[in-house]
């Protein structure tokens, strides 16, 4: 159902592929889900950061696997949460889930040169040893961690994350001394 209440069928995926084509055509539901996906380009590209090896090779493939579940699945947002708590939701559940497959399936979706820039800008603003840090913990720690970093509110980690907000403070708790841990064993340094 889009977010005109009209239903239609899921589109394929290979029509993603078509969209990112100059020439493409831009109905409506097109353009909303484009102008989505432009919106939300930096939350996606901070998933990305904390989820590959920060090659960009393996952010370009992250993305476009995002890209991908989240073009599949905007016929069925239903607008229950925001859109940006959705967008989370699906790209950290891709994220996990391409982590724990170790398998990369390549999809093109291209990525303009600015993107380029700002990972690297993304990259260069982390403390040192930051990613180093985030590569030593489990998927759901990083999740977590990433959505505290963009400084949500526990009522809107517990919504994205779907659990509820006892145990979003629990994995708080148990993320900060994992981190702590961390710390001492890599001799890390904030400065």
């Amino acid at each position: 159902m889009n977010r005109a209440g009209q239903h239609h069928a899921p589109k394929a995926r290979h029509t993603l592929f078509a969209l990112f084509r100059p020439d493409a055509l831009r109905d409506d539901d097109n353009t909303e889900f484009l102008d989505m996906l432009n919106r939300s380009q930096r939350t996606i590209f901070q998933i990305c950061l904390h989820y590959t090896d920060r090659s960009p090779d393996a952010i370009r493939d992250l993305y476009q696997e995002i890209a991908c579940n989240l073009w599949e699945s905007w016929p069925n947002f239903r607008g229950d949460s925001s859109t940006d708590t959705w967008v989370r939701r699906v790209s950290l559940n891709v994220a996990v889930t391409e982590i724990r497959r170790h398998a990369k399936q390549p999809r093109f979706v291209p990525l303009e040169d600015w993107m380029y820039d700002t990972i690297s800008e993304e990259i260069d603003k982390a403390p040192p040893d930051y990613f180093r840090l985030i590569s030593a913990l489990e998927p759901d720690e990083r999740a977590l961690l990433y959505l505290r970093l963009e400084h949500l509110s526990i009522r809107d980690i517990a919504e994205t994350l779907s659990t509820t907000e006892a145990a979003v403070k629990q994995r708080l708790y148990r993320l900060r001394q994992h981190i702590d841990k961390l710390k001492q064993q890599y001799n890390y340094n904030e400065e």
